[in-house]
């Protein structure tokens, strides 16, 4: 049977939406294998001095939980807080 664990992170980027939800996986990744797929939740915007200077996304990343104990994810400490 397969279980599939999913975590809420924040990224951002001042490139665009698309380059934060990127970076958001690509640095998620280095912690938690088996990524399946990501979904994101919000968008926002950070404006400074009538421009929009960061693009910031919350998502939620669904990935398997494998069997043993090295398996899965180091996500006790990545399931929570931001990813910049």
């Amino acid at each position: 049977m397969a279980v599939v664990k999913f975590i809420e992170l924040s990224g951002r980027s001042s490139e665009s939406f698309e380059d934060a939800v990127r970076q958001t996986v690509e640095r998620a990744s280095r912690t938690i294998r088996n990524i399946q797929s990501v979904w994101v939740k919000e968008f926002e915007g950070v404006v400074e001095n009538n421009q929009v200077t960061q693009f910031q996304v919350v998502v939620k990343l669904s990935f398997l939980v494998g069997e043993g104990a090295d398996a899965g994810s180091d996500a006790a400490g990545a399931a929570t807080g931001k990813i910049s």
